[in-house]
């Protein structure tokens, strides 16, 4: 026998009692069982029907659910993004989403949903901080707890993902998280434990390399999980994240993803065979794959399904008004200078509504995860326009002289033949297999083509389009994808880009990369648009063909009249989809420069400008103080427009309190600077702890805090006291009371902070909303369970409580405190 090349570690079989209502594995055959630790597709487990097991279907779905085909004709509810669900600080609002999202995944028979993203917005620069809830991991952890139960309270799973410190997409699949133990459980394992506590019924390990280790290979993190934290749920791999057998299946992943097997499988039975894998472990992995098929009924018929909470279902019918008040849920006011909001909608003439994504938002990152949205969403400026239009006239500028390039298919586009949309020819051995017609022009394959064939084989794609421009100027075409790809206008070769070179396949796809060309079109004249893509066949193909139309050269000058006119302005700005990327972080946390000189401008020529910002991540405002409102609008998702126009008209409050810290300048932040080493290593000790923390630390305030948000009403805390609860020893809460001293019902968030001995920051330790009519009081109680006096102390290894005096600070965000309570933890006797 070869030397096992990992020392073999110890595993003892499921006991029976954790295995009550489970078939017995040993009705299959070893090989069997090893087969059913790799999925059997992108999207499915494999079937053993002599267990009873049917394929659990698992799908994306932090922003909404995603296509298994990745396609525009399965569309989907495009939910709030992380980051907006982390504004409500709401667990009732983020829950009912969920639900929403779940109860549409049992009509379209789905069990598992990959959501929601755990990690942590340390830096605020991450590709993907739009995905992410809080920089804070309580916030973070309650609302991913609420998330967890809305979903499975539906009988469809929960997937936390990606665990852990996978904090930035820059080398995502290479590099290493370097954490120190006390980070490591403090804040970054902290989501992820609150999951597990609410009962996640999965969990999916990160890319990343924590300390030197991949996640999903890391026999450390993942006993901390399975062993301290009693996890008996299903762990699965990221997409492709695992580069070798016996290391993580000894360290504890029990699924690969995607399918068919690469390492797993039948390379997981010859480790077997070979010694390098003890038995016992295939067969705990595999008795985790069956319970959670019991649990969202794909074992037995059905049999032992999890109880679902029928009274939360969200039929289809109702799912958009949810979004449209989780949206307004999410909305932070964080400057409202004389109360310009909300707009009296009876006392304006004129209205002029500004900016790029005013009639073009950004719903969503440029992620693998890209949803369709079931509905055509109202854009801002057409829910303003419906809204104030009767009594008020609208005017629209855009203000800046660029287009954000946008997929064919939302342009003026016919076949050949005449007929809407694009023509879609598949050709395998110069032979055309499919040819369809399709409404959109990024497309994405996964193991699969429908009706055409495995994507592993070689083949050749070409997509045609009639465009019909209905402006003169020079147009900016772009075409990208998994293979060789030419780009051709009337003929004439426009553009071209070789195969991209190996390396991050999932990054490479959700980033839809594209090489451009330029072309000088007439309005109204048919020009026909040719992308054709060679591939040698992989796992994934995609194509992604876009375009652009010509500069406005005066859109600055026409926005500053338009302004100047106007009795209000709303100027809204912010991302458009590849401002943020998965596996590609940002360099700083600015606007583009167009669209600061484009608020400096409208500022200066109305004082009555409100600042409504579409992005999904803290952006840099040294313009706030020029303009008398600023809106944080987040990535709202498809209730977007309608929520904004209820908010500045005063029909909705906006009830949300930023989730992250928006320093005065990048250079405030720990992480400013912080960078990959030359070994792809990330240290993030030197950086610890971050966000408002570390500014509470260097007593450097804010422009933003965490925490901070107004609504359209004012309050009193007073009566502030510690109290004992049930829950043990170290199980107290804040009691006080909350007056509600404005003319309007309101909404507000109570925030509790806890100093410990010895520390110069403080940290949320727990929070409550408090929603009252005008004049209206009430006793509120926020909770500090036991965790909340506890610190790693890592000479023990183990929770330790710190001897001395701890301040309890009560506010209405992390700089605004009311009240200062104390609490003496004495030295043992």
């Amino acid at each position: 026998m070869t030397e096992p090349a990992y020392p073999p570690r110890t595993w003892e079989a499921t006991p029976e009692t954790g295995r009550a209502g489970l078939p017995s594995i040993g009705a299959v055959d070893p090989a069997a069982r090893a087969r059913l630790t790799a999925g059997a597709s992108g999207w499915a487990t494999l079937a053993e029907p002599r267990l009873g097991l049917e394929p659990v279907t698992l799908v994306d779905g932090p922003l909404g659910l995603v296509s298994p085909t990745f396609d525009e004709r399965d569309p989907s509810l495009l939910l709030p993004s992380g980051i907006a669900l982390g504004a409500t600080w709401d667990p009732d609002v983020v829950r009912t989403v969920a639900a929403a999202e779940a109860s549409e995944a049992r009509r379209k028979g789905f069990d598992a949903v990959y959501g929601p993203n755990l990690n942590l917005a340390r830096t605020g620069l991450s590709g993907r901080t739009f995905e992410m809830l809080s920089e804070d991991p309580l916030l973070a952890g309650l609302l991913g707890a609420a998330f967890v139960q809305g979903m499975q309270g539906q009988g469809v799973a929960s997937v936390p993902k990606h665990l852990v410190a996978n904090d930035t997409e820059t080398e995502r699949q290479r590099m290493s998280s370097e954490v120190d133990d006390t980070a490591l459980r403090e804040v970054y394992l902290r989501p992820f434990e609150l999951a597990v506590q609410a009962g996640a019924w999965a969990l999916m390990a990160a890319y990343n390399r924590l300390n030197g280790v991949p996640c999903a290979a890391n026999a450390d993190l993942l006993d901390i999980v399975k062993a301290e934290w009693g996890f008996d749920g299903l762990v699965l791999s990221d997409y492709f994240a695992l580069h070798e057998t016996p290391g993580p299946a000894l360290a504890g992943c029990d699924l690969e993803m995607p399918g068919p097997a690469i390492h797993f499988g039948h390379r997981l039975a010859e480790a077997v065979e070979r010694g390098e894998v003890p038995q016992e472990r295939v067969d705990d992995a595999v008795t985790r794959l069956l319970r959670l098929a019991r649990r969202v009924g794909r074992l037995d018929g059905g049999a032992g399904r999890a109880v679902v909470r029928t009274e939360e279902y969200v039929p289809a019918e109702r799912a958009h008004e949810i979004l449209v008040r989780a949206a307004s849920a999410s909305f932070v006011l964080v400057r409202n200078e004389d109360s310009l909001l909300p707009l009296a909608p009876h006392g304006l003439t004129r209205l002029a509504v500004i900016g790029p994504n005013a009639d073009r938002p950004c719903y969503q990152g440029a992620t693998f995860g890209r949803v369709r949205p079931a509905d055509d969403a109202a854009t801002p400026l057409e829910a303003i326009r419906a809204r104030f239009g009767p009594t008020c006239e609208i005017v629209h500028e855009r203000g800046v002289d660029t287009t954000p390039a946008v997929s064919l298919g939302a342009l003026p586009v016919t076949t050949p033949d005449g007929e809407p949309g694009v023509l879609l020819e598949h050709f395998r051995g110069g032979t055309r297999v499919l040819a369809e017609t399709r409404g959109d022009s990024s497309f994405i394959w996964f193991g699969q083509v429908p009706d055409v064939g495995p994507t592993t084989e070689p083949g050749r794609l070409r997509l045609t389009a009639v465009l019909t421009p209905d402006e003169d100027g020079p147009w900016t075409i772009g075409v990208g994808g998994s293979g060789d790809t030419v780009l051709t206008v009337e003929g004439r070769r426009l553009a071209h880009r070789p195969a991209p070179a190996p390396g991050d396949l999932m990054g490479q796809i959700a980033r839809a990369e594209t090489v451009t060309g330029t072309v000088d079109l007439r309005g109204g004249k048919p020009v026909t648009v040719v992308a054709e893509m060679t591939t040698e066949g992989g796992r994934v193909q995609a194509l992604t063909v876009s375009a652009a139309p010509p500069r406005t050269p005066d859109a600055l000058e026409r926005a500053v009249r338009t302004a100047e006119e106007a009795d209000t302005v709303v100027l809204v700005v912010g991302d458009e989809l590849r401002s943020s990327r998965e596996s590609r972080d940002l360099e700083d946390s600015s606007l583009p420069a167009e669209q600061r000189e484009l608020i400096r401008r409208v500022a200066c020529a109305n004082p009555r400008t409100v600042v409504v910002v579409n992005a999904g991540r803290p952006v840099d405002a040294p313009w706030a103080d020029d303009v008398a409102a600023v809106l944080q609008t987040w990535f709202a998702g498809q209730g977007y427009g309608e929520a904004l126009a209820r908010v500045l008209a005063g029909d909705d409050e906006p009830g949300g309190r930023m989730p992250v810290t928006v320093p005065r300048t990048d250079a405030d932040r720990s992480t400013h600077g912080e960078a990959l080493d030359v070994n792809l290593t990330r240290n993030y000790t030197p950086a610890e702890p971050t966000g408002y923390r570390h500014l509470l630390g260097i007593g450097t305030s804010a422009r933003f805090a965490f925490g901070a948000g107004q609504g359209y009403t004012t309050w009193r805390y007073a009566h502030a006291t510690l109290i004992r609860t049930e829950g043990g020893s170290g199980s107290l809460a804040v009691r006080l009371r909350v007056a509600n001293t404005g003319e309007r019902t309101g909404r507000d968030v109570v925030q509790v902070y806890v100093r410990a001995p010895g520390e110069t920051d403080a940290r949320l330790a727990g929070f409550t909303g408090v929603a009252l009519a005008a004049g209206e009081s009430a006793e509120v109680r926020v909770r500090l369970d036991s965790r909340t006096w506890l610190r790693w102390d890592t000479e023990s290894a183990g929770w330790r409580t710190p001897v001395g005096v701890y301040q309890v600070l009560i506010g209405r965000s992390a700089e605004d405190i009311e009240h200062t309570l104390t609490r003496i933890v004495p030295a043992p006797r």
